[in-house]
């Protein structure tokens, strides 16, 4: 996966890859594209794509034909993959949390992680679902609030009451 995202690091190497997505070239027709850099720039970048499996070279003669190398792509996009299947609300958002379908719908029990980063990425969707109490000021909030508290002095209840009871005060800001 190392060699991947190598790979794709520069921007040349990715227009390199752009170029072949229309049709397999030889060097020189790839060579032709980039007029501000030089030929053995050119065939450095392809080169490395070769190296790191983005492309495959073809000898036909003289000529050498660039072509992409599918397997390269599938593997990506099987990492990707899990970062693409989560929960797509979070994408019209600055912030919101980027959980899986799976391991939260409304209802069901909060687990720690899915209240950490709702509290982390304020999501107000989780508001009234569960209050975080800081311990080093003895505040508690919704999920939401703008205050930004250390995660390890961060507790969670489930209920306003409950932080009232554990002898925290509500929070000025957020007004819980």
């Amino acid at each position: 996966m190392d060699d991947l995202f190598r790979g794709l690091a520069d921007p040349v190497r990715r227009q390199v890859l752009e170029l072949l997505l229309q049709q397999p070239l030889n060097v020189n027709q790839i060579n032709g594209h980039f007029n501000d850099i030089s030929r053995q720039a050119v065939s450095r970048h392809i080169n490395v794509l070769e190296e790191c499996g983005w492309i495959r070279i073809y000898q036909a003669g003289r000529e050498r034909y660039g072509y992409l190398n599918k397997a390269a792509f599938y593997q990506l996009k099987d990492w990707l993959q899990d970062y693409l299947s989560m929960d797509r609300r979070s994408l019209h958002n600055d912030h919101g949390v980027f959980l899986e379908r799976a391991t939260y719908k409304k209802g069901t029990p909060l687990t720690y992680p899915v209240m950490l980063q709702a509290m982390l990425s304020k999501d107000k969707d989780f508001d009234g679902l569960f209050f975080n109490a800081v311990k080093t000021t003895g505040i508690f909030c919704k999920p939401s609030c703008s205050a930004n508290p250390r995660p390890d002095n961060v507790i969670f209840y489930p209920t306003r009451d409950e932080a009232l009871k554990h002898g925290f005060r509500a929070c000025k800001r957020c007004r819980p």
